[in-house]
């Protein structure tokens, strides 16, 4: 985080604030914002060009920040954890991929501790090693910024920075909440007691005994600077609870209670959606600020969930998602002001549009179960696979779910699904495409090896016409991976625009690509012995399969097969075991 120099914003405080009852809505509506919000916010800012978050809308050509970013990925997370993996899925491993490739050291503590944040965030996700190894060794250099030689009349505390220009709550409470969750994941006691000595720094020096007010920073000199931001306290009620989990020791959540009181009473606004988390208005709240509320709004769902009486708390939090929707929201180009209070605005960044959809995920998870994607469990959309290189799209055509991947021209371009099938044997791989250049071509590849090198995809004639290309292929039991990617070394060409892939385990042993009508002579390898059957539909992945003639029995080792009938104007065709 990159903390302002002067105070950007005053907090009102308010002795006594109305409930947000009027604005109560149904779970399936919670969810419904929650999607809207993160997928809007996936395509505002997710860029296949740089392959990286953009700093905002309309875009200025800049990428977010190393922080920022991470506060984005978690928002993601925040998607995949609600809806149980229905949507999004694929973007755990292209965030982490973009930033690995971009590099994890950075100059601020503070900031290296919302990455690992998000690190066992993707861990606990996908049970992955590489996401906690990788927040490891990321809190190893963060325990490196401890110090007792500096500052003045309180020696201690973690930098936030590796110029050493102050220590920070960003930094402290930062490293305690990531230390402690290391310790949970990794079953590491030095990663605990690493975070139990910095927490109990910073909350004997920094958090006024009376109030409960955490300190923003202290200077090199020992001044400490009380800044008023959610962000503060919203860190430290992260790091009690995540330090009770790994303790057991219900004096934690005792101290993060009293925080949260103190910022419900503090750092709120009066509107009229009810009390609403509040850092500063849409020019007076400027910079990092943009990013506070989503953490304060994240933890103070924690520790509301960790104990539902707590109606103080659930008023502020259900009060605030309202605002967000109801007063926030920009309902033309679907972005959220910085101020969760509202007027909506034009443009937005990404910290801003990140944090308003942290606070709309939390809000619906809390809510009541995910209503379904409505995906058939056989399909599996471009937009929620792995991308490289790629960025979504969401404006041609009667497209399925929430986007496709386009703009796709270039060798290093690929995308990666995976695929679950119950048991082992021959599959159809039906792709869902637009190709409106005119004909392209892709490598296809199962479980990293290459099933089709140039399969061609023929051309659509528009952008919004959409058309299916179907290949056999064999699939393991469990999970596979299907990649499709462009390599200009196997004479791949022209661009694609990708909307899903369907996955159809059949003892399919021939399949046809769409045909025009007129006489239409097949051909197959075969068992010898074995019956075969020869249907054809119009649409290969929803039929319906229409058997032609009678069963075939294979006398030697290829069948072959004639369909004379004209009046069809276009169908496929497969054969398949009884």
């Amino acid at each position: 985080m990159r903390r302002p120099r002067q105070i950007l914003c005053r907090i009102i405080a308010l002795l006594a604030f109305p409930l947000a009852s009027c604005f109560a809505q149904t779970s399936a509506q919670y969810h419904q914002r929650a999607d809207q919000a993160l997928q809007s916010f996936l395509l505002k800012f997710w860029s296949g060009g740089s392959h990286y978050l953009l700093d905002a809308y309309p875009t200025d050509g800049k990428n977010t920040g190393y922080w920022t970013f991470a506060h984005g990925w978690d928002a993601v997370m925040d998607g995949i954890e609600r809806t149980g993996g229905q949507q999004y899925a694929g973007w755990i491993e292209t965030f982490y991929l973009v930033q690995n490739q971009s590099g994890w050291i950075d100059g601020y503590y503070d900031d290296e501790c919302w990455m690992g944040n998000a690190l066992t965030r993707a861990y606990d996700l996908t049970t992955n090693q590489t996401n906690l190894a990788q927040a490891a060794s990321l809190y190893a250099d963060i325990m490196g910024g401890w110090d007792t030689g500096c500052c003045g009349g309180t020696p201690g505390g973690l930098w936030w920075d590796k110029a050493h220009t102050s220590k920070a709550t960003a930094a402290n409470a930062g490293a305690a909440l990531l230390g402690a969750r290391l310790a949970i994941r990794a079953g590491n006691s030095t990663y605990l007691s690493f975070a139990e000595k910095v927490y109990g720094f910073w909350y004997t020096n920094m958090v006024d005994p009376s109030t409960y007010e955490v300190c923003d920073h202290f200077q090199t000199n020992g001044t400490k600077v009380w800044w008023k931001f959610t962000y503060n306290e919203g860190l430290m009620i992260g790091a009690s609870i995540a330090l009770y989990q790994a303790t057991g020791d219900s004096s934690y959540l005792a101290k993060a209670d009293n925080i949260a009181n103190f910022m419900i009473a503090n750092e709120v606004i009066a509107t009229t959606n009810g009390s609403v988390l509040y850092d500063g208005d849409n020019s007076g709240c400027g910079g990092d600020c943009h990013e506070f509320k989503g953490p304060a709004y994240r933890y103070l769902m924690q520790l509301y969930t960790n104990n539902i009486t707590k109606v103080q708390y659930s008023s502020v939090l259900n009060s605030s998602a309202n605002a967000i929707w109801n007063s926030a929201l920009n309902s033309t180009s679907l972005i959220f002001s910085v101020n969760w209070a509202g007027p909506p605005q034009t443009n937005a960044d990404e910290a801003q549009d990140n944090a308003a959809c942290i606070a709309l995920n939390r809000r619906a998870e809390e809510s009541g179960p995910y209503p379904g994607s409505g995906i058939p469990p056989n399909q599996y959309e471009a937009e929620n696979a792995t991308l490289h290189n790629l960025g979504v799209e969401a404006l041609y055509g009667a497209f399925n779910g929430w986007a496709y991947v386009a703009g796709w021209n270039a060798n290093g371009q690929s995308i990666d699904f995976t695929v679950t099938v119950p048991s082992a044997g021959v599959c159809a791989l039906a792709f869902r495409y637009a190709a409106g250049a005119g004909n392209a071509s892709r490598v296809i590849s199962v479980n990293y090896v290459n099933a089709y090198t140039n399969q061609s995809f023929a051309n659509t004639g528009s952008w919004s016409v959409y058309s299916t290309n179907v290949v056999t292929v064999t699939l393991a039991a469990g999970v596979n991976d299907v990649s499709i990617a462009y390599n200009s070394n196997y004479g791949n060409g022209n661009y694609l625009n990708l909307d899903n892939l369907t996955v159809i385990p059949l003892q399919i042993v021939m399949s046809g690509t769409e045909v025009p009508s007129g006489t239409v002579h097949l051909s197959w390898n075969t068992v010898p012995g074995l019956r075969y059957r020869v249907q054809s539909a119009p649409n290969f992945t929803s039929g319906p399969w229409t058997t032609l003639g009678s069963p075939l029995t294979a006398a030697t080792t290829s069948l072959t097969f004639d369909d004379t009938n004209t009046t069809i104007a276009a169908r496929f065709y497969r054969a398949v075991t009884p």
